[in-house]
């Protein structure tokens, strides 16, 4: 994760409720269990857990939605 510090990246993230969504965050701080991350969804800074991060990928210019949700709301 710390490799990702200061890129924006998008995450395939599930929540402790077991929501599962596509974030565009830019990574701020990491640590062993969790990162802070400004979230341009919530337009604020937000902490996530290590272990809700089903995939992580660097952000082009224009990061994916839709389709990628779908298959992965399915298999959780």
């Amino acid at each position: 994760m710390q490799k990702y510090i200061g890129k924006d990246v998008q995450l395939i993230y599930v929540d402790r409720k077991g929501n599962v969504s596509i974030r565009n965050v830019r990574v701020l701080v990491t640590g062993d269990q969790r990162f802070l991350a400004y979230c341009y969804e919530a337009k604020a800074v937000r902490t996530f857990n290590r272990s809700g991060v089903v995939d992580i990928e660097l952000v082009s210019s224009k990061p994916l939605h839709g389709s990628a949700l779908s298959s992965y709301s399915n298999s959780v």
